[in-house]
């Protein structure tokens, strides 16, 4: 699927900038959605709570494309792959703000190892109140690769094809890290830019199914947990609050 084709953008964002002060950000794979009903609830749930939602697994049909549109925010979808069903699947963000520039797409080095389908990035910027610089969101789903010199390359891939950026920063998804040495090796690649990686107190999960995390550049992070009171799709959501550092 060509560029120009990927990405679909909606929705009306309620408010001209970001607060630098207080940020809330939540990471979640939506599971395409499968949860029916109740997976509609938790995720009108979650914007409600947030300021920024990065979601996986964002399968697009005719009913999703109008759920996906929250009350006051933009919602853009950025397609992998569409699906012999015409269904577009992929990663997207929505915020309180709108774009400050068009979004960008990236598609991940590797594809799947079996079903040979490709996984995407989406690269948005928005405006922070009272800033010149501001806020870069990467949404990733990483491919589900098993080398951790694959994992490095898809990363270096990533970073090769980021705009120029001077503000703060933030990477997160599902990065599919299995292991802790896989989690540690693409942290020594995104320390290159400044990214740092964000441990999450008491994390809930086991370790081989920590795949969604959270890295950040020039932010502080006042609070950070894994909510698994969502229950509607196979992952639970990360749900985060930030300021952009002062230092």
């Amino acid at each position: 699927m060509p560029d120009h084709e990927a990405i679909w953008r909606s929705g009306q964002a309620e408010t001209p900038s970001l607060r630098p002060d207080h940020l809330r950000i939540s990471v979640w794979n939506l599971c395409k959605g499968a949860g029916g009903l109740m997976f509609e609830h938790d995720y009108r749930l979650l914007c409600y709570c947030s300021d920024i939602v990065i979601a996986q697994e964002a399968l697009l049909s005719r009913h999703a494309m109008g759920m996906f549109s929250a009350n006051g925010f933009e919602s853009v979808h950025a397609a992998s792959y569409k699906r012999r069903d015409g269904l577009r699947d992929g990663v997207m963000t929505v915020a309180r703000a709108p774009s400050c520039e068009d979004p960008q797409r990236v598609i991940c080095k590797y594809p799947e190892p079996i079903f040979k389908t490709p996984k995407a990035a989406l690269i948005k910027k928005y405006p922070l109140t009272g800033m010149n610089e501001s806020l870069m969101v990467i949404n990733i789903h990483a491919t589900l690769v098993r080398r951790k010199a694959a994992a490095i390359e898809e990363m270096e891939h990533l970073l090769e094809r980021l705009p120029s950026h001077s503000g703060p920063m933030i990477l997160a998804g599902d990065f599919n890290t299995f292991t802790p040495g896989y989690l540690r090796a693409i942290e020594g690649v995104l320390k290159q830019i400044g990214l740092s990686y964000v441990p999450i107190p008491n994390d809930p999960r086991p370790t081989t199914q920590a795949l969604d995390q959270l890295f950040c550049r020039g932010l502080d992070v006042s609070n950070i947990r894994v909510d698994t009171s969502f229950r509607n799709s196979d992952h639970f959501p990360i749900l985060a609050e930030l300021k952009v550092s002062t230092n």
